[in-house]
């Protein structure tokens, strides 16, 4: 997979807008604050994903139910995608080194 990682580990803005349609994808304000757009691969912590698309799912060697399962590494999955073309946003969750993961089909 060749995938480009954009760090927001400084980000004061915790909303992030898909860099393609400007969807805001997560949005603090709200309560249903994770909202895909259809750009959206995944949207993942360390410990599991909260969102994955179909076709996402379907370039992973494992799927999200046995990664959950079996409490595997989210990173390294994804990292072992099959899919072309990735841009991945990755940010701090504030709470013992986990991160969140959004990607974004190119």
């Amino acid at each position: 997979m060749s995938y480009t990682i954009i760090d927001l580990e400084q980000q004061t803005q915790p909303d992030l807008l898909c860099p393609s349609c400007q969807h805001c994808v997560l949005d603090w304000s709200k309560t249903q604050y994770i909202q895909p757009c259809e750009h959206t691969a995944f949207i993942a912590l360390d410990l599991g994903f909260e969102y994955v698309a179909d076709d996402f799912e379907q370039t992973l060697a494992v799927s999200v139910d046995d990664i959950h399962a079996q409490e595997l590494n989210v990173w390294q999955h994804i990292q072992g995608s099959s899919l072309a073309c990735l841009t991945i946003y990755k940010m701090s969750l504030g709470v013992a080194d986990y991160k969140r993961y959004v990607g974004f089909t190119v």
